[in-house]
């Protein structure tokens, strides 16, 4: 519980360092915009170290089960990210997401949350315990794979944005791709040998 409560920590914080150190005009943005960038960015880092604790080092590694309790925090913090992010979508928070006229999403905007609602949906369904470890393997990859297109999508609508009012520090998406990145490449090489365990 200390390693989780210190990596939501850790991601808030620096969320608000990038965003209000330099430009404390952002402080009151604080609540929901600031806080929930890094909400965001330890629920999906959570999910990367779920894997990761679910799965034995031995040969023929397979996925337990049962939730780890790094999985579990992912999902309360997914269901945190979900409504904080849909009370400030509109265009005075993410231009980016939408066009020219404010009244409707870009394609890119839309795509973020098409991934989003996908990658909610799969944690769902990573949730119920009658997978065989196989299965649960694959949907652990989809999971992955369209957490990762959800937050690619993010970083082509912000940018990578790195100057003086964010601190000189990387944006938040990038750190949560590079992340899950991370995440995909040990699920990729901890696939069960046996299908029928």
């Amino acid at each position: 519980m200390k390693s989780i409560l210190g990596l939501y920590s850790i991601c808030i914080t620096y969320s608000v360092i990038r965003y209000i150190v330099f430009a404390p005009k952002n402080i009151e943005h604080l609540p929901i915009f600031i806080v929930n960038k890094g909400w965001s960015m330890a629920a999906a880092l959570s999910f990367v170290f779920g894997f990761f604790q679910q799965m034995r080092k031995d040969r023929g590694a397979t996925l337990s089960v049962e939730p780890s309790a790094w999985f579990r925090a992912g999902v309360y913090g997914s269901i945190a990210h979900i409504p904080m992010s849909l009370a400030i979508l509109r265009p005075g928070y993410f231009k980016e997401f939408f066009i020219a006229d404010g009244a409707r999403m870009s394609f890119y905007g839309e795509m973020v949350f098409l991934f989003g609602g996908i990658t909610a949906a799969c944690v769902y369904l990573l949730t119920r315990t009658h997978w065989t470890p196989i299965l649960r393997w694959r949907l652990s990859l989809l999971t992955m794979l369209t957490l990762a297109t959800h937050v690619t999508f993010m970083g082509i609508c912000r940018g990578l944005n790195i100057n003086k009012s964010h601190a000189y520090m990387p944006p938040m998406w990038l750190l949560s791709l590079i992340g899950v990145a991370l995440g995909l490449w040990w699920l990729v090489r901890s696939k069960p040998t046996n299908d029928n365990i």
